[in-house]
């Protein structure tokens, strides 16, 4: 009987143990699937920023280029010259970014980063300053544009008022 009971036992326990792999398991799957999810998502919105990000930088290159064609058109074909230059520049950064996804520009610039930590250190420092000189100018501007609002009438000529002239002194 006690034989019995114990070999009971190491079944219960042995099934129990199977039980708690096969939970554990798909406690791995799900949360690796989550991840994957996670991580598709993440790639996915990056990827759209990139493309974003492209489209801007190609409507500079343009913006560039007709400058540079207003240049010459006023006879400054030596400054023009160098908005063309600027202009091909952007244009290979814009082919380079549109022809890599977003895993590859984050591989490649991981890979910078640890060849030249001061320069990429350097960039992000720099890119930092840029980004909140920006965000600092659009916020200024927005609390400009609603400080506005509604005062119209601040901006109206004021009136001339007459004005007296002091009465000469008596002796």
């Amino acid at each position: 009987m006690a034989n019995d009971m114990r070999e009971k036992a190491q079944e219960i326990g042995k099934q129990v143990q199977e039980k708690a792999s096969e939970v554990g398991e798909q406690v791995r799957a799900q949360g690796s699937e989550l991840a994957n999810q996670a991580q598709g998502k993440v790639k996915s919105t990056l990827e759209t920023q990139k493309q974003k990000g492209v489209g801007e930088l190609s409507g500079l290159v343009e913006a560039v280029r007709q400058t540079s064609q207003t240049l010459r058109d006023q006879h400054k074909d030596s400054v023009a010259q160098y908005a063309d230059r600027a202009a091909e520049q952007m244009d290979r950064m814009v082919q380079y970014f549109d022809s890599r996804d977003v895993g590859e520009l984050l591989n490649e610039t991981e890979m910078f980063a640890r060849r030249h930590p001061e320069a990429f250190l350097g960039g992000a420092f720099m890119l930092g300053l840029v980004a909140g000189r920006f965000l600092k100018s659009s916020r200024d501007r927005r609390i400009d544009e609603s400080s506005s609002y509604g005062r119209q009438e601040s901006y109206r000529r004021e009136e001339p008022t007459a004005t007296r002239t002091p009465a000469a002194p008596t002796m």
